[in-house]
């Protein structure tokens, strides 16, 4: 003889377990904090040997992967992260020693 579920069985089962996890959920939360993120971003890149100096000042753009970039008060346009590290990369010195 096999055992047989009934739907009210099954659906008080299946009631009860769902508020087990809900309470275990509410139990885990942790309220979250605000965290404040500083809209302004700074980024200095020096050449020693030449006495080069590139500031790279980054503001808030309109989206939250993108910024205002303005290299030595130049302004370079609106731009997300990867195209900001690709203008760092190009000021980053690149002389051949030898040795």
């Amino acid at each position: 003889m096999a055992y047989r579920v009934t739907k009210k069985a099954g659906k008080l089962w299946s009631e009860q377990a769902n508020a087990i996890q809900e309470r275990k959920r509410n139990a885990e939360k942790v309220p979250s904090s605000i965290v404040f993120i500083d809209p302004y971003m700074k980024i200095t890149v020096e050449r020693k040997q030449t006495n080069e100096l590139a500031v790279f000042e980054c503001f808030e753009g309109d989206r939250i992967d993108n910024y205002r970039v303005y290299c030595n008060d130049k302004f370079l346009g609106v731009q997300s992260i990867t195209e900001l590290t690709k203008n760092i990369r190009k000021a980053l010195p690149r002389f051949k020693q030898f040795f």
